[in-house]
């Protein structure tokens, strides 16, 4: 009796309580399922979708699952796009993650983007599908490295920038949409002017219009030399050509050798060093349409 009593009880001590058994086998289960899932094949399907909805040429090697601050995502590295709106570009870093969207019943997913690149950081939430679009924040975007097409104009743009951008993907390859941006530190240099212009303090917004021309809704630049806002219009050109401008500038020239230049280049000053001026031509070649000098109020 004694040695059947044992019998029949040594096999259930020798097993696990059912509530770790449970828990074990789902840790194990999902173990193999991230080890065994195609993660490449959904790299490729991630990567063909958003070429589909944004003209782009998309890669995406190496997509695995992590765990981060932002929540579980789905992460690549050495992420390669082609856009015919910023050429080439590489993001070092680049997470994935869905987001609760009624998009989704519809077909067209919603995932929230993170990206690390040479040009700056991105942040936000990507649409696919027939209206795709982009809402988010770039940062630490480097005005030098970008492809601004600005080549035959004689302008350039440095600095660092940051921008709230809610901007349309066109599968064509042309964005449109709206981006306000600030900037500490940018500055301009021109064939024209004879000194590289700095702004300690730069913000606007500018609407990127369906015909891929420019609009500025409002730019306000604050430096040392000279000060302006401006409004109007850059139309656009094939990039060995200079786009066209309409341009209302309001401009005070704290610099004493540009003011003494001023009346040269056709602008008429305050005394205080201010105009208001019509700018036509293009970019390289700026026309003064009207200028008057007068000072604000």
């Amino acid at each position: 009796m004694p040695e059947s009593n044992l019998s029949a009880g040594s096999p259930r001590a020798a097993f696990l309580p059912l509530s770790v058994i449970v828990p074990l086998a789902a840790l194990l289960i999902l173990f193999f399922v991230v080890l065994l899932f195609p993660w490449d094949s959904l790299g490729r399907r991630v990567a063909w979708e958003i070429s589909r909805a944004s003209g782009a040429r998309v890669d995406v090697p190496n997509l695995t699952p992590a765990l981060t601050a932002r929540g579980p995502v789905l992460r690549a590295l050495d992420v390669t796009i082609e856009h015919p709106a910023i050429d080439h570009v590489q993001l070092f870093e680049l997470e994935i993650s869905p987001r609760f969207s009624m998009s989704w019943f519809s077909g067209d997913p919603t995932l929230r983007l993170w990206a690390r690149s040479g040009l700056g950081n991105i942040d936000g939430v990507l649409r696919l599908g027939n209206e795709s679009a982009f809402v988010g924040t770039v940062s630490e975007v480097e005005l030098a490295r970008l492809p601004l097409r600005l080549d035959a104009s004689g302008i350039r743009f440095g600095g660092v920038l940051s921008a709230d951008a809610d901007v349309a993907l066109d599968p064509n390859g042309t964005l449109r949409g709206r981006v306000d941006f600030v900037s500490p530190s940018l500055y301009l240099q021109s064939s024209l002017l004879p000194v590289e212009i700095p702004f300690s303090n730069a913000e606007g917004t500018i609407e990127i219009l369906e015909n891929g021309a420019t609009r500025i809704s409002s730019i306000v630049l604050e430096g040392g030399v000279v000060e302006a806002e401006l409004s109007g219009e850059i139309g656009l050109v094939h990039r060995s050509q200079s786009p066209p401008i309409d341009l209302t500038v309001h401009i005070r020239i704290l610099d004493p050798m540009l003011k003494r230049l001023a009346p040269s280049a056709g602008l008429r000053l305050s005394r205080t060093g201010e105009a208001d001026i019509r700018l036509g031509g293009t970019l390289d070649r700026p026309k003064i349409l009207s200028s008057q000098g007068r000072a604000r109020r």
